[in-house]
């Protein structure tokens, strides 16, 4: 500070200061008088280190901290060790007001060297303040009080750093306080961009069961069809645990358990054709003579060779399934899609009445039933993707008529004389003004576009009887949608 003391600046001294006080009682009234008396003392004197104080306390009133410092300077120069303290305090005062706190702190710690007058501890004691070191300032005030009893500045500043001190310290607290607020809101907000990442998972994943669902019941409805046509038989475990024995090649049905766990094939007959397990129903704990009369009373009493209308004759009335090399002879080749028979799931099998009787059948006016008008109250995504792709199928838009659909609608109005057009506009009427429930209706109406051979109008029926089905019910129209696929050869659809 001493070094820099040309740079030095200070703020004004208030008119209260004692210094003005000090000065006027021995010298004179006027700032200018002051200085004249200073001025001709030092002419006369020029090594009174009491005049060179005085002169430094004139130019503090006048604000010229460069010369301030020089008289103080001068001052401790010309003065005799005793009376050095005074100079350094003064200096102190100097550099403190010119915020070099640091350097003042360290000339009144060298004043204290030389005597510990209590202005030397209140001028420390003001320092040590401004430098926020109230613990050092509250000992230097406490030190003047002991020099000094009663000395009302020291006991004022020492309750004013008391009451700084405790101010930062709640400061302080409450910062910490807002701090760790801060950090627990990002911990927060980590946990909720976490708990966001989870759930998009956890919907897509929804999404997957849902889609899984589905294909589930479409499986087992369509195990429940091969149960209802007799298209299952009894097999035999084998030695090893690893092959399944079975008498006739057909699929077999099976249920899912820990004895079934190491069955890796079944083989099929006595020739040598295997397959991937996909079916069984077998009780372990049966003996070979319970096989056998199980075997006779098994309710698997229909041939494939009737069920694709091919007469089968006395011969083989006594084989549930053709071996395969009959097959080979009767079906050189696969069948074609149109000619593999399909199947429609009546809802009077799970409690409903029968949509369409014979004598509900009137002759009023030929209009086709539209399902297109019926307003969807919910949608399946997985359904509503798949019918989307079959919208961009060629094949869907060929007419395609089911004669087997045609049986089976004429079957349940048993009336083999009445126009499938009548058909068409009960089935318009009854969707206008609806006695039963409205997807009941619809599912009738895909039969009849089934029977017809119009695969989009009978796809748009089938899936709004879907969507309007109460859940425990959607298996009837999708088991009908996957055999409007299967006529069309879409298999991997329909499975």
């Amino acid at each position: 500070g001493v070094q820099e003391r040309v740079n030095l600046s200070a703020p004004l001294l208030p008119k209260e200061d004692p210094i003005f006080t000090y000065l006027s009682r021995r010298l004179g009234r006027s700032i200018e008088e002051i200085g004249h008396r200073i001025y001709d003392g030092l002419m006369k004197n020029s090594s009174s280190w009491v005049l060179y104080n005085m002169a430094s306390f004139y130019w503090r009133i006048k604000n010229e901290p460069y010369q301030v410092v020089e008289c103080a300077m001068r001052a401790l120069h010309f003065s005799s060790r005793q009376n050095k303290d005074i100079a350094l305090v003064n200096l102190a005062n100097i550099l403190h007001r010119a915020h070099f706190s640091a350097d003042a702190a360290i000339v009144v710690h060298a004043a204290l060297d030389y005597s510990d007058f209590f202005t030397s501890y209140y001028t420390l004691g003001n320092i040590y303040a401004m430098l926020g070191e109230y613990n050092h300032s509250v000992l230097c005030y406490d030190h003047a009080l002991q020099a000094k009893p009663g000395f009302e500045q020291a006991v004022k500043r020492k309750h004013a750093v008391l009451c700084q001190q405790k101010l930062e310290q709640k400061l302080e607290a409450q910062h910490r306080s807002l701090q760790r607020t801060l950090n627990e809101l990002k911990e927060y907000q980590k946990q909720h961009d976490h708990y966001l990442r989870q759930q998009d998972v956890l919907d897509k994943y929804k999404l997957i069961q849902e889609e899984q669902i589905l294909r589930n019941i479409i499986h087992e409805t369509q195990m429940a069809k091969e149960a209802q046509l007799g298209n299952h038989q009894i097999c035999r475990l084998g030695n090893q645990q690893h092959s399944l024995h079975c008498q006739w090649d057909q699929p077999v049905r099976y249920h899912r358990g820990d004895i079934f766990e190491n069955v890796e094939y079944v083989q099929f007959g006595e020739d040598s054709s295997t397959s991937s397990m996909t079916s069984v129903n077998l009780d372990l704990h049966a003996n070979q003579s319970d096989y056998s009369q199980s075997l006779q009373s098994s309710p698997v009493a229909r041939s494939i060779v009737s069920v694709w209308s091919v007469e089968s004759n006395r011969d083989k009335q006594h084989i549930l399934w053709p071996q395969r090399s009959e097959c080979m002879k009767s079906f050189p080749k696969i069948p074609d899609p149109e000619e593999l028979p399909t199947y429609f799931l009546p809802p009077e099998n799970r409690g409903f009445r029968q949509v369409v009787a014979g004598d509900a059948v009137g002759h009023g006016e030929t209009q086709a039933p539209d399902c297109s008008s019926i307003t969807d109250a919910r949608n399946n995504e997985s359904l509503n993707i798949l019918v989307k792709e079959l919208d961009s199928n060629l094949d869907l838009k060929f007419k395609m008529p089911d004669d087997q659909a045609r049986q089976v609608l004429y079957s349940r109005i048993n009336n083999q004389t009445v126009a499938q057009a009548k058909i068409g506009a009960f089935l318009d009427h009854a969707m206008k003004q609806p006695e039963d429930p409205i997807w009941l209706v619809l599912n009738e109406a895909g039969l009849y576009w089934r029977a017809v051979g119009n695969g989009t109008f009978a796809i748009t029926c089938l899936q709004k009887a879907f969507n309007l089905a109460p859940h425990e019910y959607q298996d009837i129209p999708l088991v009908n949608l996957a055999n409007l696929l299967i006529h069309y050869g879409l298999h991997l659809d329909a499975s």
